[in-house]
């Protein structure tokens, strides 16, 4: 008895060991910010502020989320005057690259430290920011620009519906949830958590597919609702007197044949810029850049060493190709 007794108590202490150890890794490793909770409506969540973050699951970064709860290399204030805001997802979060390589640090090299300020955060999809924007413009006031980033131009009539109705489904914060709340405190459980996701929801990839083929089309209705969600954001934005400027960079698929092919729908991309015209939005679609630079150069906006290629988040260079762009349409219409 005694024999089974130190064994098992081996096992137990062998088990925590590898645990601190695997947590100490993960620190490094796998180290996303717990969720905080928004009280100015700007965004559906942010990161607690002044954590540290780092990321080596694709590409390999760290850093400080700032007083605000976004990732910006300095802290905002309450008198700050931010002239280009840019809102988006994880992209422009860009957990993957060094501040200093993401479209929010290398515009801030290009106009002028501190000018440009990022609330883009993961998940906040075209239509989330839009449920958004009127708080953002309120409590960030910038003078010049309002960026917004998208990798999707076609939306579901019903989504659409809820935005201009005020009805769209916040995304839920994690911190609520008993489970989550618990992984969220060690970087080892938050990993074997996310990559179980991943394991099962990749399982899950085909069907869903379908499913956001299925559901996802702009038939005359969800062009009439789009184009009164422009209408509506473009007066937000006009009445501030600023210009907004809607990013759109397409996904990317390689070919068998070595050829780089855009995921975009020649009639959605073209009724979209058409709709941003006519509603005064200055639309930057990236897709020529990112055919020039794969023909030319051989080089991806997404994908890393530790990635798949041509996939996943933007990469320095794809944050590159964003900056470059951006900062040479702000000086054509200012």
């Amino acid at each position: 008895m005694r024999k089974y007794l130190i064994g098992f108590i081996k096992i137990i202490i062998s088990g925590l060991i590898a645990f601190t150890i695997l947590t100490i890794f993960c620190y490094f490793y796998y180290n996303v910010p717990v969720q905080y909770e928004v009280s100015d409506g700007v965004t559906d969540y942010k990161w607690k502020p002044n954590s540290f973050y780092s990321r080596g699951t694709e590409g390999f970064a760290f850093g400080k989320i700032n007083n605000d709860g976004y990732n910006n290399a300095f802290n905002y204030s309450n008198n700050m005057k931010i002239q280009v805001l840019i809102m988006g997802s994880s992209h422009m979060e860009a957990y993957q690259v060094q501040p200093n390589e993401s479209t929010a640090g290398l515009l801030n090299s290009m106009l002028g430290s501190n000018t440009v300020y990022n609330i883009g955060v993961s998940n906040h999809t075209f239509l989330t920011i839009a449920n958004h924007l009127q708080n953002a413009i309120q409590k960030y006031k910038p003078t010049k620009f309002i960026i917004i980033e998208t990798s999707s131009i076609a939306f579901k009539e019903q989504d659409l519906r809820n935005v201009l109705n005020g009805t769209f489904e916040e995304i839920p914060l994690k911190n609520n949830q008993y489970l989550l709340s618990i992984l969220q405190k060690n970087q080892f459980l938050r990993l074997a958590y996310k990559q179980s996701r991943e394991l099962i929801n990749n399982s899950e990839t085909n069907t869903k597919d379908i499913e956001k083929t299925n559901t996802v089309n702009n038939n005359d209705n969800s062009k009439t609702l789009l184009n009164e969600l422009l209408f509506k954001m473009s007066n937000s934005v006009s009445i501030s007197g600023i210009k907004l400027i809607i990013v759109y960079h397409p996904k990317t698929t390689i070919n068998a044949d070595g050829s780089l092919q855009l995921s975009n729908n020649s009639q959605d991309l073209t009724s979209f810029k058409e709709m941003c015209q006519k509603n005064n939005i200055y639309f930057l679609d990236m897709s020529e850049r990112f055919l020039e630079e794969y023909n030319d150069k051989h080089i991806l906006p997404y994908g890393f060493t530790n990635s798949s290629i041509g996939s996943g988040h933007l990469n320095k260079y794809g944050h590159k190709m964003l900056a470059e762009e951006l900062y040479k349409t702000m000086q054509e219409v200012k």
